[in-house]
């Protein structure tokens, strides 16, 4: 396991994320739909008191379908403007009292930028017993990492592409957020994988639309989510005591 605490720091973030609109690149887009349709599955179990759901690095985007009041936060001003229910703050420290949402949601693989451990502490803190987690990362195991140094790791900080240019990010080993995750008070309920052919094709060096059309002419075979690009986990908070 590494011994270098994963995370960005803020400056080095900035120019991407500190904007007011955002377009994603094709690959995105697919995570993103993927994701938004697994929140939308599962969020109509996020309604229990206090009927509030945090949306952790928010960005530009709100959660859909939730008759909670939505609260977002982000590490910068400009992708909040205009909600009323918002705070510029790192996700590794909160500034919210203990249990005060029924479910927070974190995508859009931000968990790549943070460290995962105090992210993950954090959200338990915040959470009703019972709340409701849904998150996101890059995964390590992915087919794209097949034959590389970073393959299998428990974190491990890569460049990717992201709308055309480069940028560094974390990427774990599921088993290793797992563990986290029930560290924290967590079990695991559900979860996926989103771009497997499509990964497998990029590691053969296909492009990136290639990649996608290959994944889509393969979506009728089982997917072996254990190499999928992206894993997203629901996890429900225990009833311990806190």
């Amino acid at each position: 396991m590494r011994t270098v605490r994963p995370g960005m720091k803020r400056e080095l973030l900035k120019a991407r994320y500190d904007v007011d609109a955002f377009e994603e690149d094709e690959w995105h887009s697919v995570s993103g739909a993927k994701t938004s349709a697994i929140i939308s599955k599962f969020i109509s179990n996020c309604c229990s008191f206090p009927h509030r759901l945090l949306n952790a690095g928010a960005g530009v985007y709100s959660v859909q379908s939730c008759n909670c009041s939505e609260y977002s936060i982000d590490l910068f001003y400009a992708p909040l403007k205009g909600r009323k229910l918002s705070a510029c703050a790192n996700l590794e420290v909160l500034p919210f009292k203990d249990c005060s949402f029924s479910c927070v949601i974190c995508v859009g693989e931000v968990l790549s930028y943070c460290d995962p451990a105090s992210a993950l502490s954090e959200f338990s803190r915040v959470l009703v017993p019972s709340g409701q987690l849904i998150c996101d990362f890059g995964n390590s195991l992915s087919f794209r990492r097949w034959f590389t140094a970073s393959y299998g790791r428990a974190a491990e900080l890569v460049v990717d592409h992201y709308n055309g240019s480069t940028e560094p990010v974390w990427i774990y080993n599921p088993n290793y957020i797992i563990s986290l995750m029930r560290s924290c008070g967590f079990i695991i309920k559900a979860q996926f994988g989103t771009h497997v052919w499509s990964s497998f094709a990029r590691r053969a060096g296909a492009s990136t639309i290639n990649s996608l059309s290959f994944q889509n002419k393969l979506r009728w075979i089982p997917q072996p989510k254990r190499w999928a690009d992206v894993i997203t986990l629901v996890a429900e908070l225990t009833t311990i005591e806190k």
